[in-house]
C-alpha cells in the first residue's frame, strides 16, 4: 500500500473516550443564531502548550501505540501459534508462541539469541523493506516448514534455523556471509532452504549444511529469483521464486533490466554522498523482460514456461504463482501491460507447457485475482470483481469452468483465506456489514448461506488455522483498543494474545474521531472522519485541516482504534481535523474505484470539495481557513487542492508528491491512465507543474532526497515551475531519507514542520 506520512497513520494505541458529537457543544438555538449573526472574529489557534501531546510524542520512533502481535502463524505441530511483537523495553521485535494446550505464552527467540551485534542493513534489504512498508526492527520475518516443526529466521543478513521439537530450543546458524541472503524459504518437509544471494538462487541442505548454487552466470542487470520493482512496489509480489511441495523443483523469475532506464538517486548520509543508479520503469519507457522457469533440483536444468500466444501477446506482467498440492501443476497469472486482460494459466512442470484456464477483461483495469486451490478435490476458489464487486466463485481445476457463484451483493471480499475443507467451508474477510467494517465470514463450498463469525463491530484482522476451524482475531473499534483472541471450534475463545498499549498514551486525554457520511455530486455516499476542537465556544468558527491520501487502492476511514496523535494535537489547539475517502479509494466496488480512470486527481478533488461543503454546514467551521496535508498520493492531492481549487484550500503541506504522472512507474500509472503513446493528452492534462501559476495560498513541499519510489524529480520539476511563475513557496528536504521517514530525527522534524506550517499560516 502506498502509505500516508508515517506520523499521520501511527499504529493503534490506548483507548480514548469517543468524541462527543461537535454540534452538541452549543444548543440548537445558539447554532441558529450563529448562522444569522455577522461573521465572528478570527479564532486564534492556540500554541503547542494547549495540548498534552508534544512534538516529541508525534515524532516518536517506533510510533506510540499498541504493541500488536504481527506475522501470526499456526505452527505445523498443531499446538503453537507464533507471532512477532515489540519488546516492552525497546523497539526490537522478538518471536513469541501461544500454546493452545496450556494457554500460556512464552518467548521463543529474541534478536539477541541470534546475533549480539547485527550488521547494518544491506541496500537490497533496505529497498525491499521500503517496498513492503516495513518499519519494524529486530526479528522482522520468520517461516515454518509446512509439514515439519522447523523454523527459519532471517536476521542480520544471515539465516538461522530452530527445530521446535528440541526441548533446549537450540538455534543453528546456517549462513555467515558478507552478502545477505534475500527472501529465504524452507521446504515443506524442512529438509532444504532456498534463497537469493546477489543475483542467483542458492540452496542449503539442512542436515549436512552443504550449500549449492542453483543458478549461475547471470550478467549485470539480470537476476534469478527476485521480483522486479513493479512486482514489489505495485503488484504485491515481494518474492521471485516458489518451492514445489515435494521440494524437488523451484519455479523462479528471471528478470532482465538491462534495457530499463537508469535514474540517479542521490542522497547524503553521515556527511557522505550516496549515489544509486536505479533501474526505474518510467511511464512510456521499457519494462524489464521477465520470464518464468521451473528448475529441477536433481538435474539443475531449467525448463522455461511457454504457452500459446505468449510471444505475440505483447508485454505482460507475471504474478500469483502457486503449486498444486501434489506438485503436478504450477498455477500463475499474467496481466497485459495495459492491465485490461488477466489470464490464469496452469503449467506442466516437466514440459513447461502452460494453458489458459480463466480470462477476465475490463475497459478500465483488472487486478491480479485471489485464488485458493483445494487439496481434496480438483477445484479452486476464485475471487473476481467481474460482476462489479469482488465476490467468490468455485471453479473446476481442469476446465476453469465456474461451478458455483458463492457470494453476491453490494459489498466486497477484501481477503480470501485458506478454506476449511474438512467442514466444506470457504473463509473470507469482507465489507458485508459496511465499508468501514471488516468481519470474518464463511460460506459452504457447495453454496448456501453466508455466515458472519466475528461479533463485535469494528475492524477484525484474521489469521485462520489452515488445518481446522480455529482462527486468531485482532479486533478494535473507535471506542475500544485492539484485543487479540484465539478461537477454536464453534467460535469459542480459548485464549488471548496481548496487545498492550504504550503507557504514555493514558496521560494524553486522547479522543477518537466521529465517522460521518458525505454525499458526492455523483450521488455516491462517501465516508469521512471528523475530530472537532476539544472546546467550542458559541459564536466562534474554527479553521480546518484536511488529512488526505485520496489515491486508488487505499482506504483510510475505518471503525478502528488509533492514538490519532497528530489529529488530537491540532484539535487541542482549536483546529477541526477531517479526512475523506473519495471515489477511487478501495473496497467500494468497481464503479466507485474506476471513476478516476483516465483523469487522476479530477474526481478525487471534486469529492474532497464535497467534503468541505459538508463541513460548511457545521456552525463551528470556518470554511475560509482550510489547510491540507498528505504524503505520496496525499502529497499529490495537497498540490491538486492548492493549484486547482485555490479559493477553497489556503495552506498546504505536500510530502513526496507526484507532480507529473509521466515521471512515475509503469505498473501503477498505466493502470489508471493508459499507455502514454495512446493517451498523451491525458498525461498532459494531469501535469500539475502546468498549474503552478494558480498558486495563491501557502505551500510547503517536503521530500526525501533518496526517495526511490516517488523520485525527487517530481518536487524538482514543481520547484522549477513555481519559480518560473514567480510564486512564493517553502521547501524542506531530507537528505538521507527515502519514501518513508525512518530516522527518529527526520520523523520528529517532519511532524513538527507539518504542524507549525499549518498553524502558522491558517
Amino acid at each position: 500500500m502506498l502509505p500516508l506520512l508515517l506520523a499521520a497513520c501511527a499504529p493503534p494505541g490506548s483507548s480514548p473516550p469517543r468524541a462527543a458529537p461537535p454540534a452538541k457543544a452549543a444548543p440548537a438555538g445558539a447554532a441558529a443564531a450563529v448562522k444569522q449573526a455577522a461573521p465572528p472574529d478570527r479564532t486564534r489557534i492556540a500554541g503547542p502548550e494547549a495540548s498534552r501531546i508534544t512534538y516529541a510524542h508525534l515524532g516518536r520512533q517506533p510510533p506510540l501505540g499498541a504493541r500488536l502481535p504481527r506475522g501470526i502463524q499456526y505452527a505445523p505441530g498443531g499446538n503453537l501459534i507464533t507471532y512477532l511483537q515489540r519488546q516492552a523495553d525497546g523497539p526490537e521485535q522478538s518471536l513469541f508462541a501461544f500454546d493452545t494446550t496450556s494457554r500460556e505464552i512464552r518467548q521463543l527467540v529474541a534478536s539477541g539469541d541470534l546475533l549480539k551485534d547485527a550488521k547494518p542493513l544491506s541496500r537490497e534489504e533496505e529497498l525491499r523493506r521500503e517496498r513492503q512498508r516495513m518499519f519494524s526492527r529486530g526479528i522482522t520475518a520468520y517461516s515454518w516448514a509446512k509439514r515439519a516443526e522447523v523454523l527459519l529466521i532471517p536476521f542480520g543478513g544471515d539465516l538461522f534455523l530452530r527445530d521446535a521439537r528440541d526441548p533446549k530450543g537450540a538455534i543453528a546458524r546456517l549462513t555467515d556471509t558478507p552478502e545477505p541472503e534475500i527472501d529465504p524459504k524452507v521446504c515443506d518437509g524442512g529438509e532444504r532452504v532456498v534463497f537469493v544471494r546477489g543475483r542467483e538462487l542458492f540452496m542449503i541442505d539442512v542436515a549436512s549444511r552443504r550449500e549449492t548454487a542453483l543458478t549461475r552466470g547471470a550478467p549485470e542487470g539480470v537476476s534469478r529469483g527476485l521480483s522486479d520493482f513493479n512486482g514489489q512496489e505495485e503488484f504485491d509480489e515481494p518474492s521471485g521464486f516458489w518451492i514445489s511441495p515435494g521440494c524437488d523443483r523451484v519455479a523462479y523469475l528471471e528478470v532482465d533490466e538491462r534495457e530499463v532506464e537508469k535514474v540517479p538517486v542521490l542522497g547524503f548520509r553521515d556527511g557522505k554522498e550516496d549515489l544509486m543508479m536505479a533501474r526505474y520503469p518510467r511511464v512510456g519507457g521499457k519494462n524489464p523482460r521477465v520470464r518464468a522457469g521451473i528448475l529441477d533440483l536433481a538435474t539443475r536444468k531449467t525448463t522455461w514456461l511457454a504457452w500459446k500466444g505468449a510471444d505475440g501477446e505483447g508485454e505482460r506482467y507475471l504474478g500469483r504463482f502457486a503449486w498444486a498440492d501434489d506438485g503436478k501443476a504450477l498455477w500463475f497469472q499474467t496481466l497485459s501491460r495495459d492491465q485490461k486482460r488477466l489470464s490464469l494459466l496452469r503449467a506442466r512442470p516437466r514440459s513447461g507447457e502452460a494453458a489458459e484456464v480463466v480470462v477476465e477483461t475490463s475497459p478500465t483495469w483488472v487486478d491480479f485475482a485471489d485464488m485458493r486451490l483445494l487439496e481434496r478435490s480438483p477445484r479452486f476458489l476464485w475471487s473476481t470483481a467481474e460482476g462489479g464487486h469482488r465476490h467468490l466463485a468455485l471453479r473446476d481445476a481442469g476446465s476453469g469452468a465456474e461451478l458455483a457463484r458463492l457470494t453476491a451483493g453490494d459489498w466486497d471480499i477484501t481477503s480470501l483465506l485458506p478454506p476449511d475443507e474438512e467442514r466444506g467451508l470457504a473463509r473470507f474477510v469482507a465489507t458485508k456489514d459496511g465499508p468501514t467494517e471488516r468481519h470474518l465470514y464463511t460460506v459452504p463450498l457447495a453454496g448456501g448461506e453466508v455466515k458472519r463469525l466475528t461479533s463485535d463491530p469494528g475492524m477484525h484482522q484474521i489469521t485462520v488455522d489452515p488445518r481446522g476451524p480455529g482462527y486468531v482475531e485482532l479486533h478494535a473499534a473507535l471506542d475500544r483498543p485492539w484485543r487479540g483472541a484465539v478461537r477454536g471450534a464453534d467460535n469459542a475463545e480459548v485464549g488471548a494474545l496481548p496487545a498492550p498499549v504504550d503507557r504514555e498514551l493514558a496521560e494524553l486525554e486522547l479522543r477518537a474521531p466521529e465517522i460521518v457520511e458525505v454525499r458526492a455530486a455523483s450521488g455516491d455516499t462517501l465516508y469521512g472522519a471528523l475530530l472537532a476542537p476539544r472546546r467550542i465556544e458559541p459564536g466562534r468558527r474554527y479553521p480546518v485541516v484536511v488529512s488526505v491520501y485520496g489515491g486508488p487502492g487505499v482506504q483510510t476511514v475505518f471503525n478502528s482504534w488509533s492514538p490519532w496523535l497528530l489529529w488530537n494535537h491540532l484539535a487541542d489547539r482549536g483546529v477541526v481535523v477531517f479526512q475523506l475517502d473519495n471515489r477511487g479509494s478501495a473496497n467500494r466496488g468497481r464503479a466507485f474505484e474506476s471513476a478516476i480512470h483516465g483523469r487522476l486527481g479530477e474526481v478525487e478533488l471534486a469529492d474532497q470539495i464535497a467534503g468541505l461543503d459538508f463541513l460548511k454546514t457545521l456552525p463551528y467551521v470556518d470554511a475560509g481557513r482550510v489547510g491540507i496535508y498528505g504524503h505520496s498520493y496525499g502529497g499529490r492531492m495537497a498540490l491538486e487542492a492548492l493549484l486547482m481549487a485555490p479559493d477553497r484550500f489556503h495552506v498546504g503541506v505536500a510530502g513526496s508528491p507526484v507532480s507529473d504522472d509521466r515521471l512515475y512507474d509503469t505498473g501503477y500509472t498505466e493502470r489508471y491512465m493508459g499507455l502514454l503513446d495512446k493517451e498523451a493528452a491525458r498525461y498532459e492534462a494531469t501535469d500539475l507543474t502546468k498549474r503552478a501559476g494558480n498558486l495563491r495560498g501557502k505551500l510547503l513541499l517536503m521530500h526525501g532526497l533518496m526517495d526511490e519510489n516517488v523520485h525527487f524529480a517530481h518536487t524538482a520539476k514543481m520547484i522549477e515551475a513555481l519559480m518560473a511563475a514567480d510564486k512564493r513557496f517553502d521547501t524542506l528536504v531530507f537528505p538521507g531519507e527515502r519514501h518513508g521517514y525512518r530516522s527518529p530525527a527526520a520523523s520528529h522534524y517532519a511532524n513538527r514542520a507539518i504542524v507549525e506550517y499549518l498553524t502558522e499560516h491558517l
